[in-house]
């Protein structure tokens, strides 16, 4: 079987198996109690429920180190098999017997195995679809728009991941490590961190049996189609027509936007999980605010309970995500304004608020308490929200002018070209005074100039900089973005004058939203503080944007029809709008290409850590590579650093015997060098490269930029020397354009010695 298809396989099982635990098993247990909740809401519920339960079984597990196989399928089936039982324990006897007695039949050939199959397609036809004619027919529509978007999805998504196998984004090998230290029960290894994603695939991988490395090879697009559908079901909570709810996906897919603020999608990462929270939690206390001012208070009460769980599952798994919500929940209460600040709904929201944020907090303290701290990117987000940055030497150095003379000076060249600050003693040079003069008679000009004039400017740099940082070349994106939030607060007024109060504080919260992601982009400009960088904060505007053009859509349609009361007309005429929406997107060729992101590691490297599990026995095989392969074969097999053999070959007489001792040793080398950190500057390895010394630094650094190319050239001469000696023994186990794989078959008993002089050994600097 080809890489491609392994791959296609593997990502429709683990799409089935999280599909399994997070909706399936929820919605046998909890179907009957969300069944007055629409479609959209139960799902969300059930999406809710099912990874809020396995990320906190496996917490309460790991801080009793007790969480295996066993203990996992123990707590994710026996509650569920014991709450089925006691629902059915009145049936349970009739339909055992009946099993039975059917088994006994067959077995005893009274009953055929044509009747019984037969019998179970009418079982299966009166369950599903006897009767329900109208309710498919009423469905087919909404499922072929459904499966459009999912091609779409597919389409844009799909391509990369069975062309390009290896790890896409550099800090995933460092995710690996900490879930493959969960299998030892030695959670937050490196620091307390929100864990929601590493639990997830840790659990999917210790219950269905998903090696680590495959989940996060191809995960990261299984969480992108559930990223997408997140979006049309918080979509279809607030909005009012049916099909218009797609158009958020529309607008996501249309070729608008920045590589950068969608290429993230296709690697297992945290943050991008966390987008799957965001808005489907806040649009939870959207409905409670229009539910309880129906007086609906059953209704509301499962409204704040989703909030509450939604919410804390975004800190839970990613803080920027709970950023991005935070943010969403003040456009809610701004378009709610006229009903948040009354006592009985603002108790209610601030208790379910505070409430999910301390059970998302409870485990991290928990690890806190116990003598875990920080994890290091945690203290790098606080700086960026600060503003706290490490600064260079040259803040405390002093730095050099143009002419190249220093501008820190004794007291000694002070006198004539420089004045001592009587404060603190320090000496600033004459050019730098004129520096300074000059930039506070920029500041004046600036403060003088008309008030129209300031924000003039301002608004053009605002503009510039979506445009720069989030859009793409395509003219007016920027400018419609802008204006988008002006026509959404003028729609949110009208319905408002209309007295369609709930829809009016849906579209006027999501254009507070839309407003306070466009200024927190470019905070900077504003002079407001920065929750978080630019890069990121734009996959979060992108996301917001889809999510209020698509609002904005459905009022339009939802204005220009209101008066027809027929409720067929408001489906048909957001049908009509979407298929005429997507007719011109495609005829204009608006659709962005395939994603094509790079990996860390060749394609055959991935093929052959993929054969060489599945041809050895654990531990009876070694590899030797850069370390990328370190963490995915951490539990199957051993490995061997590439620098650390280049290093010990340096010197023979200090090394005399390099053994590896196991059955078969492979040794990964890039004829063309990976570009890690940048580029290599170079298309292949050479001899030229040998003869450049060995790489210092360590952990990534020989593998970066010029310093790969030098590792891998050296690598590749020295298995060229080392098979001349060993012709039978040192063979190409797998070869390609850019990669080979030897493998060296030895005794374990008597292990071939490595230590060879390939030519190259500790060449000198030239």
């Amino acid at each position: 079987m080809s890489m491609r298809w392994l791959t296609i396989l593997q990502f429709l099982e683990i799409f089935a198996a999280y599909g399994i635990v997070t909706l399936f098993l929820p919605w046998r247990i909890l179907g009957k109690r969300f069944h007055r909740f629409s479609v959209a809401e139960q799902l969300i519920a059930y999406f809710f429920a099912g990874n809020f339960y396995i990320i906190y079984l496996v917490y309460l597990l790991q801080f009793l180190r007790i969480s295996s196989r066993v203990t996992l399928l123990l707590g994710t089936a026996g509650p569920f098999l014991f709450i089925w039982i006691w629902k059915r324990k009145k049936q349970i006897p009739g339909a055992m017997e009946s099993l039975l007695v059917r088994i006994e039949r067959l077995l005893d050939g009274e009953r055929g195995k044509k009747t019984s199959l037969a019998q179970l397609r009418r079982t299966v036809y009166e369950r599903c679809f006897r009767g329900k004619r109208k309710q498919w027919l009423h469905a087919l529509p909404e499922i072929a728009v459904l499966l459009a978007a999912i091609a779409a999805i597919t389409y844009v998504y799909g391509p990369n991941m069975v062309e390009t196998f290896g790890y896409k984004a550099s800090d995933i090998p460092v995710h690996n490590y900490w879930i493959n230290e969960l299998e030892r029960n030695n959670i937050w290894v490196a620091g307390v961190y929100p864990y929601g994603l590493h639990i997830v695939i840790y659990y999917l991988h210790m219950v269905f049996g998903i090696p680590t490395y495959v989940l996060l090879r191809i995960f990261g697009v299984v969480q992108t189609y559930f990223v997408y559908l997140a979006l049309v079901a918080a979509l279809k909570m607030v909005c009012r027509g049916r099909f218009t709810p797609y158009f958020g996906i529309l607008f996501y897919v249309m070729d608008i936007f920045n590589q950068s603020t969608y290429a993230r999608f296709e690697s297992a990462l945290p943050q991008e999980f966390s987008m799957i929270f965001v808005l489907t939690s806040v649009c939870m206390a959207i409905r409670f605010f229009q539910e309880f001012a129906k007086e609906r208070n059953g209704n509301c009460r499962w409204y704040l309970v989703q909030f509450a769980i939604g919410f804390s599952l975004t800190l839970t798994v990613h803080f920027y995500g709970t950023m991005a919500a935070g943010l969403f929940c003040i456009g809610v209460a701004v378009g709610f304004c006229f009903r948040f600040f009354r006592w009985n709904y603002f108790r209610r929201i601030l208790i379910t608020g505070i409430l999910s944020v301390l059970l998302s907090v409870l485990p991290m303290a928990a690890g806190v308490a116990m003598g875990k701290g920080l994890q290091g990117s945690l203290y790098w987000g606080m700086n960026v929200i600060t503003g706290d940055k490490k600064q260079g030497d040259a803040d405390t150095a002093g730095t050099l002018s143009q002419d190249g003379v220093s501008d820190s000076l004794t007291a000694g060249e002070s006198s004539g070209n420089a004045t001592k600050n009587g404060e603190t003693g320090s000496v600033l040079s004459q050019s730098r005074i004129e520096e300074l003069r000059k930039e506070a008679e920029e500041r004046i000009q600036k403060q003088q100039k008309p008030l129209s004039e300031r924000l003039k400017e301002k608004g053009s740099a605002v503009r510039e900089s979506i445009r720069v940082n989030v859009m793409n070349v395509k003219p007016y994106i920027a400018e419609i973005t802008l204006g988008g939030i002006a026509i959404l607060l003028l729609l949110g007024i009208l319905l408002t004058v209309l007295r369609e109060n709930d829809f009016a504080g849906a579209v006027l919260s999501a254009a507070v939203y839309l407003l306070c992601m466009c200024s927190l982009q470019c905070a900077s400009l504003l002079h407001l503080p920065a929750l978080m960088d630019a890069n990121r904060c734009g996959i979060f505007l992108c996301y917001a944007i889809c999510f209020a053009w698509a609002l904005g859509v459905d009022a339009v349609v939802y204005l220009a029809i209101r008066w027809w009361k027929r409720r067929w007309l408001g489906g048909m005429a957001s049908l009509l709008t979407l298929v005429t929406a997507v007719t011109v997107v495609l005829s204009q060729g608006l659709i962005r290409e395939p994603v094509k992101v790079g990996a860390l590691e060749d394609n055959g490297a991935m093929v052959c850590v993929t054969n060489i599990l599945r041809e050895n026995k654990d531990f009876t095989w070694t590899i030797c590579s850069a370390n990328d392969e370190l963490r995915m074969t951490e539990f199957y097999g051993y490995h061997y650093e590439t620098i650390t053999l280049l290093n010990q070959l340096k010197d023979l007489g200090q090394n005399p015997e390099i053994i590896i001792p196991t059955k078969c040793v492979y040794f990964f080398i890039e004829k063309i060098p990976v570009s890690v950190d940048g580029s290599t500057g170079h298309e292949e390895v050479t001899e030229e490269g040998a003869k450049e010394p060995v790489p210092g630094g360590s952990g990534i650094l020989p593998y970066t930029k010029e310093s790969r190319w030098i590792t891998m050239s050296h690598m590749y001469e020295w298995a060229q020397r080392f098979q001349e000696l060993y012709p039978n023994e040192m063979e190409v186990y797998y070869e390609s354009d850019s990669f080979i794989c030897y493998r060296l078959q030895q005794n374990v008993n008597s292990s071939y010695n490595l230590a060879i002089d390939y030519g190259y050994n500790n060449p000198m600097p030239k």
